[in-house]
């Protein structure tokens, strides 16, 4: 069935839901391969490289860019730019700056302050709240947008003075799931093993009688808490890969009993017969990563400018939420594409400025 009005060219949502994890066959997800990239290509000063991967970024003399060095297929080309911006997400951004070492950058580029890859920190989206019902859910497919939020606890959305912690939370139920995510679903005790006859028994007989919860957290920057290149593991193509050391801190950890506590509270309101709770997890890799290139005024403690242009190589600009300082119990992506527009529009107005700008 294809709806009729179109947007810009393009579909409306049909409602198939692995959007979550993947495209969109009719092109009616907001992604910038159908939106602004293609806009861009029409005006005929935007050319895209396919499969191509960039190894450095070069500089001369001075520390000021002068292009990237790229490989495709195996075979080394150098792009020669009189600005370079970098928007290859928090942790190949961070790798990227610090794989391209230099004479004026011994230990990767905008990083003679060691300020690249500190204070790296990811939304803590552990700690999630299962649930049992003696009923169907129903909830299959659709979408994550389609979902529930209370965010009465969210941030400063409420009253700190009863509690030790800084920051807060929003509580997420999902209207939405597929089939390996329903049989992996907790069995509650009911079952001694997840496997077998009995396990098949209970998922037979509840799979659309749970539910899961997404609790988004707040996460504080840590000096503590970095990314840096990992000595001994590499890329296939020979390249070391970014490694994480960081944990959530107690800050974090008591947040997440507080907004459990909360979640709790609205699944057995609801009716539910069993709640189950996940512990805390380690700050692994993200799709809420933060950190590591991070904008500020000072030179000494931050990797670029209020503008999102390196302090070291004034001519290197940073897109992307590894700019980003703070983060809060929202997602990240409005303020990063915020900030984006900000940057492209400072370059737009500054461009010849920056291009010639010295350290």
């Amino acid at each position: 069935m294809l709806y009729v009005g179109l947007y810009q060219s393009r579909a409306a949502c049909m409602y198939h839901g692995f959007c979550n994890r993947g495209g969109c066959h009719v092109d009616a997800k907001g992604s910038t391969a159908v939106t602004t990239i293609p806009k861009a290509q029409a005006t005929g000063r935007l050319k895209v490289v396919t499969r191509a991967h960039v190894t450095n970024v070069d500089v001369d003399g001075d520390g000021r860019a002068t292009g990237v060095t790229y490989l495709v297929d195996g075979a080394e080309f150098q792009q020669p730019a009189r600005v370079v911006l970098i928007a290859s997400y928090t942790y190949e951004n961070v790798r990227l700056l610090l794989l391209s070492k230099s004479k004026p950058y011994p230990n990767g580029l905008s990083n003679n302050h060691g300020q690249v890859g500190k204070h790296y920190f990811s939304h803590n989206q552990t700690a999630g709240v299962s649930a049992l019902f003696p009923w169907n859910t129903n909830s299959w497919y659709g979408l994550p947008a389609q979902g529930t939020a209370v965010d009465d606890w969210a941030d400063d959305n409420f009253d700190h003075a009863g509690v030790d912690f800084i920051g807060g939370g929003n509580l997420w139920i999902y209207s939405d799931r597929r089939p390996i995510a329903a049989a992996s679903t907790s069995t509650f005790g009911r079952t001694a093993q997840s496997w077998g006859s009995e396990w098949k028994a209970f998922i037979t007989d509840n799979a659309d009688r749970t539910n899961t919860s997404y609790l988004q957290k707040t996460t504080l920057p840590y000096e503590a808490n970095y990314l840096d290149l990992d000595p001994v593991v590499k890329d296939p193509l020979g390249f070391n890969v970014c490694r994480i050391t960081a944990e959530y801190k107690e800050n974090e950890r008591k947040i997440a009993a507080y907004i459990q506590d909360k979640m709790d509270q609205w699944y057995r309101a609801a009716g539910a017969i069993a709640v189950e709770r996940a512990p805390v997890g380690p700050m692994g890799p993200s799709t809420h990563a933060y950190g590591g290139t991070r904008m500020g005024d000072d030179p000494a403690t931050n990797v670029v400018d209020r503008w999102g242009f390196s302090h070291e190589a004034p001519n290197l600009g940073v897109l992307g939420a590894s700019v980003m300082g703070t983060s809060g119990a929202r997602n990240p992506t409005l303020t990063a594409q915020a900030l984006a527009w900000r940057t492209a529009e400072h370059l737009a107005k500054s461009f010849n400025a920056i291009a010639r700008r010295r350290t």
